[in-house]
């Protein structure tokens, strides 16, 4: 089998390119993994690369696995050197690397946020900062997008404008001082440590540019400033850099990925070649159509039109509801006449997507009624269980005798008498040993200081458990730390309900274990905690159980199902509030919508409510404005029937009465064209001169310098004075004249 065996033209271009920087412009459902692979393949057996010379980063670990299993069949076991996986865990590697390279005998233990908040707190009262003046969890926000940008404690205090942020500088220092002295590093020193690591050692960085011949990056329109630095850094060599993505497709900016890495790749490289995969195997006609209509309204991207071969499909259809109530119902309905229509058909072939989390609430409450089986991505994962975060924080003591925070969860849980002055005394003393922290609690019994029955069994547990390591199983000996320290005592004691499922949860997490042994030879306890850290909501997945998904549209990229049912397709809902005096944030709310509907092979389902509980108040929505982007010709429309119904403005100020008769097209008055066209109807002179003072909720005071459109289309760029110019649809955007 050859690597570009069944590849269109534009694929077999890409699979066997030359040399230099390579932009592929890769859009929905258009065969990008197998494109990926196939150039992998392709280096090692037509180009004679090593394997361990090439540098192959993906956005998921799942993602990752695929692709090392599709490569194990097309270049065998050789295929197990590469350096593959998600920033990350590469980032990791490197930094193991080097550090057994530098004799360390200390290992890395990777923080989540629980993690991360834990220490926060613990910074933030020891330099007497009340969490009533300052959130941790906002503190924990800006120290993860200072990292998102690779900016050190210093850089960004030097960046810091008010009080507030140098209060911030100040926790995020120690915090990072603290991670140090643990041997602890968070998500974000995965990807900024290595940046350093290059930076300030130049023979290193030489070694890994001549180590890499080729680097590839997969979905680098969600890439953030960290992670464009350490690919450029790599790849700056050689400059084989391929470079796989898709703007139309960039939904993490709210986390700090940059869309104009992809946006501005020729400028970087100007000697960069483009290609564009357009050809689509996953949706039917009259879905891509759809799609197309809706993200070709963006200004921010490079352009593309996907086609496919596939047949025309059914066209989409969108259903008005009375309330959120009445949408579950409807979406239910749908799905059981999917399912009634083919019998072969499983409940694993569907997806329902909603905007935010909050939406889920309805939607569970009443496949349960139905007696549905269903699974939500992002819910409350396996990992994130009291019981599963407590054994994980056992195992991380064994890897890391310094980390403060998991030892903290774990020596007083079952009670062991050890309370914070008892902690702090044993945290002194371990630093005047000079011992970790772990070995300090040793100390402690030793020198009588502590006199505690149940915490000398649970430093017993430990020193048998580092004793056995090599002889016996990673699982077998996971098993009895957890009995020996009495931990699985404490939940058998409790004798509830609750406490057997905790058993229960903890066996699963040994086998577990178990199971990732038996996938991954001579595997460490190490090995088996980054697994768990860097595992994520996707990763969990399960495509094979017969459950219905939910999850939000960010959590669905890179899954497709046969059928998708969208809710809350409204104003204010989706695209969300926050976009609407924000172009850019609005954008994304497309890009989103996008992503969204390209999940479909076969079916998609829109629904909106003209009713919606938001915050404890019933609101009138209207229906979203990218609903009125999808031609008629693509979509039925099933209206909401209601004679007392009433048109409402943007401020839900009702103003006429509205008869919705079964015309069609469908063109609600609710659209934010219809809004704007009686705005403009209203005003005989031009309110929006060049030169006019106007006022912003969020932007304050500006100056309207340029205007362009006409009537619903109008915009105008308004330079602000403290948040610079922007340019603003007057259809949407809240401003108002300063006289």
């Amino acid at each position: 089998m050859t690597p570009y065996e069944g590849l269109n033209p534009v694929q077999k271009e890409a699979v066997t390119s030359g040399n230099g920087p390579l932009l592929i412009l890769a859009g929905a459902g258009s065969g990008k993994t197998r494109v990926l692979t196939a150039r992998i393949a392709w280096l090692v057996q037509n180009m004679g690369v090593p394997c361990q010379s090439i540098l192959a980063v993906t956005f998921t670990n799942k993602a990752a696995g695929e692709m090392r299993e599709r490569l194990r069949k097309l270049i065998g076991p050789q295929a197990k050197e590469l350096w593959l996986g998600t920033f990350h865990s590469l980032g990791l590697r490197m930094l193991r690397r080097e550090l057994r390279a530098a004799g360390a005998t200390h290992d890395i233990t990777v923080y989540n946020d629980d993690d991360q908040l834990a220490l926060i707190r613990q910074v933030m009262a020891e330099l007497e900062i009340s969490d009533k003046t300052l959130a941790p969890k906002a503190v924990l926000a800006q120290i993860n997008e200072a990292k998102n940008e690779a900016l050190s404690p210093s850089e960004f205090l030097s960046t810091a404008r008010h009080f507030l942020a140098e209060r911030i500088a100040r926790i995020y220092t120690v915090y990072q001082k603290r991670l140090t002295e643990m041997n602890c590093m968070d998500f974000g020193d995965l990807i900024c440590e290595p940046i350093r690591l290059l930076r300030r050692n130049p023979a290193v960085l030489k070694a890994y540019q001549e180590r890499f011949q080729y680097v590839l990056v997969d979905e680098y329109q969600d890439t953030n400033k960290a992670q464009y630095l350490f690919t450029n850094l790599l790849a700056s060599g050689t400059r084989n850099l391929m470079a796989v993505g898709d703007p139309d497709q960039s939904i993490y900016g709210w986390r700090g990925a940059d869309i104009h890495n992809i946006l501005d790749f020729e400028k970087d490289y100007p000697d960069s070649s483009l290609l564009r995969l357009e050809e689509n195997y996953r949706s039917t006609k009259k879905i891509l159509a759809a799609a197309n209509a809706v993200i070709e309204k963006n200004e921010k991207r490079l352009k593309k039109t996907l086609w496919t071969a596939n047949p025309d499909g059914q066209p989409l259809v969108y259903e008005e509801t009375r309330d959120e109530y009445h949408e579950v119902r409807a979406v239910i309905s749908r799905l059981k006449a999917c399912r009634d229509s083919n019998r072969s058909l499983g409940y694993r072939d569907f997806a329902i997507f909603y905007r935010t989390n909050a939406q889920s609430r309805v939607f569970e409450e009443e496949l349960i009624r139905e007696g549905i089986p269903y699974t939500i991505v992002g819910g409350v994962r396996f990992y994130d269980r009291k019981e599963i975060r407590d054994a994980i924080a056992y195992l991380r003591c064994v890897t890391n005798p310094n980390d403060m925070i998991s030892l903290q969860r774990v020596v007083n849980t079952p009670a062991r008498g050890i309370g914070k002055v008892t902690f702090d005394k044993v945290r002194g003393l371990s630093a005047e040993a000079g011992v970790p922290l772990l070995d300090g609690f040793r100390l402690a019994l030793d020198k009588g200081f502590i006199r505690k029955a149940g915490l000398k069994a649970f430093i017993e547990a430990y020193e048998a458990f580092r004793s056995d390591i090599g002889v016996k199983g990673l699982s077998e000996l996971a098993l009895r730390l957890l009995e020996d320290s009495g931990y699985m005592q404490m939940w058998q004691a409790e004798a509830t309900e609750e406490s057997a499922e905790r058993i229960e949860n903890i066996f699963e997490f040994i086998s577990a274990i178990k199971d990732f042994e038996a996938a991954n030879e001579g595997a460490t306890l190490s090995d088996f905690l980054d697994h768990v850290a860097l595992i994520s909501d996707v990763d969990a997945y399960k495509e094979e159980v017969d459950h219905l998904t939910l999850m939000t549209i960010h959590s669905a990229k890179g899954l497709e199902f046969k059928g998708v049912f969208i809710s809350g397709m409204e104003e204010g809902l989706f695209p969300h509030t926050r976009s609407f005096n924000d172009p850019d944030a609005l954008e994304e709310e497309r890009r989103l919508c996008y992503v969204g509907m390209t999940r479909a092979r076969e079916q998609l389902f829109l629904f909106s409510a003209k009713t919606r509980s938001v915050y404890g108040e019933t609101k009138y929505r209207m229906n979203s404005r990218f609903i009125d982007d999808i031609p008629a010709e693509h979509i039925n429309t099933i209206e909401y029937e209601d004679e007392e119904r009433r048109v409402f403005t943007f401020e839900d100020n009702p103003s006429q009465q509205s008869t919705f008769n079964d015309r069609r097209p469908y063109k609600s008055a609710f659209t934010p064209e219809a809004v704007a066209e009686r705005v403009f109807q209203d005003n005989h002179t031009d309110p929006w001169p060049i030169g006019a003072k106007v006022k912003h909720p969020n932007f304050g005071i500006g100056v309207i310098k340029e205007r362009t459109g006409s009537g619903p289309e109008l915009k105008v760029t308004v330079c602000f004075k403290d948040a610079g110019t922007k340019k603003l649809a007057l259809r949407y955007a809240i401003l108002e004249l300063v006289v």
